[in-house]
């Protein structure tokens, strides 16, 4: 098994659990850790039991996954396509074969080894409605639908979500990606004559856009524009009635983008850019895309694993209704395949929140707790670690979700003397992230990992020493001593 060096103590019991599930040389993501799931593993908890449907445009590359040891034999998942022309390989929204499904695969995978995977891909809209209404029937408990579809309204009220909706009352955990759109999204009022929206184009870029409104009685479409010779600019493009425009591959010239208004008076609009950044226009608030705006789904913003501050892109709230998106937030910029090193992107966040619903899922089986959707969406929520950022409308959340909430227990070991050697030791059920040692309120080390001995140098009198223990899902523990140098 392959982590990074910075996975330095897996408690013994966890690493053996981690070890029978990964084939020799099959990668464990980052953000399995940083969730704390390796806690779970060591207790048994691995999401046997639980079915996790992924739902995506594709699952490419799919063979030579399983031949890495990255997924289960073919023969123990499921699969289902609602992609009539491609198959389960699908096309991502540009048209181009992905892999996006596989990956998002091998990430639930390893944060929930023991849990049955469905994979389930759709084309359109209309394979998307078919594929919820498949997964309800089945029974699937789970989905992890890692993308974001660009037609509006974003309120809620949209088809799509009133099937997400649906599903979570028939007693689907809906996880959904909260979207990479607050870099690529506009919201603004646009004139009958047509406002332009700035954005680099550049050649070869490959462009596709979404608008929508809640507003009764307005309408508005985007217009894809070239310059001629002349100096004119002539319509190449026009939102259709998805509200969506199909995807172009810029081959040179100048190209701009309008929104006009066609019915209605003054109300705000949301246009979103499925690529390009509007660079100095983005309007990062309000860029939670559909399905992630249903109420049933859990939206997921994106943090680096080794950080603890929300991804600039990461989409976030108010829904055009007011209420406050995303719902948590996941790790990302992960490895779990060793050919795609750093996998990024709301996306990743979802991935792992799924998988870490099968691990509170088969907990809660396994103690006889309910299992609903309501009980699971709650204790999800409430171990969520809480980074810190102000607001209703917070980017995070209630915070990083995590299974791990115990923190730590630590020794320390302060023998007397002028110099003692000061020992400390933490034991923790996930992985260590560092110790540190304070004397009289200044720090003097931190340390990766669960250990540390330091020789230091008392004052006469009291000197007040502390050691904090802190574990990757953010548990932390501290002890204090007095010692007395005479």
């Amino acid at each position: 098994m392959v982590m990074n060096r910075l996975l330095v103590s897996i408690s013994a019991s966890a690493a053996a659990a981690v070890l029978a599930a990964a084939p020799a040389g099959a990668v464990v993501s980052q953000g399995a850790f940083r969730m704390g799931a390796d806690a779970a593993w060591a207790r048994g908890i691995d999401g046997h039991g639980t079915r996790v449907a992924v739902l995506d445009t594709g699952f490419g590359g799919l063979t030579q996954s399983i031949a890495a040891g990255e997924l289960p034999a073919l023969a123990e998942m499921e699969t289902m396509s609602f992609d009539r022309v491609n198959g389960l390989d699908g096309r991502d929204n540009l048209g181009v074969p992905t892999q996006h499904g596989t990956r998002m695969a091998e990430i639930v995978h390893d944060v929930a080894p023991g849990a049955h995977l469905v994979l389930v891909n759709y084309a359109d809209d209309d394979g998307f409605l078919e594929a919820v209404g498949w997964i309800v029937a089945n029974g699937i408990p789970v989905v992890s639908h890692s993308n974001s579809i660009l037609g509006g309204p974003f309120d809620g009220t949209g088809p799509l979500s009133r099937a997400v909706d649906g599903a979570a009352a028939h007693g689907v955990l809906w996880v959904n990606s909260s979207g990479n759109f607050a870099e690529r999204h506009w919201r603004g009022v646009p004139a009958a004559t047509g406002t332009e929206l700035t954005i680099p184009f550049a050649i070869g870029d490959t462009i596709a856009f979404g608008i929508g409104w809640s507003t009764p009685g307005v309408e508005a479409v985007l217009s894809v524009q070239r310059q001629q010779p002349d100096g004119t600019w002539a319509q190449v493009q026009r939102s259709n009635g998805t509200r969506r425009t199909a995807p172009l591959t810029l081959d040179g010239g100048a190209w701009r983008l309008v929104v006009i208004r066609t019915a209605g008076g003054d109300a705000p609009v949301d246009v979103f850019s499925r690529t390009v950044g509007f660079g100095g226009s983005s309007v990062p608030d309000g860029s939670v895309a559909t399905p992630a705006d249903a109420a049933g789904a859990l939206a997921i913003g994106a943090v680096p694993w080794q950080g603890g501050e929300v991804a600039r892109y990461s989409s976030r709230g108010p829904t055009e209704d007011g209420r406050a998106k995303p719902d948590l937030v996941g790790p990302t910029y992960v490895t779990a395949n060793p050919l795609f090193p750093g996998t990024a992107g709301t996306s990743a966040s979802a991935a792992h929140v799924a998988g870490l619903a099968a691990l509170i899922r088969d907990e809660h089986l396994a103690s006889g707790r309910p299992a609903d959707v309501a009980a699971l969406r709650a204790d999800i929520v409430s171990r969520a670690r809480d980074l810190g950022t102000p607001g209703p409308d917070a980017a995070s959340g209630a915070g990083m979700a995590r299974f791990d909430v115990t923190p730590p227990r630590l020794t320390l070991s302060a023998p007397r003397g002028g110099t003692p050697l000061l020992g400390i030791r933490a034991l923790d059920d996930g992985t260590m992230a560092s110790v540190t040692l304070r004397l009289n309120g200044r720090r003097l080390r931190t340390t990766p990992g669960p250990q540390m001995r330091q020789r230091v140098w008392l004052a006469k009198g009291r000197n007040r020493i502390e050691a904090v223990g802190r574990d990757l899902a953010g548990n932390e523990v501290s002890i204090r001593r007095v010692l007395v140098r005479r």
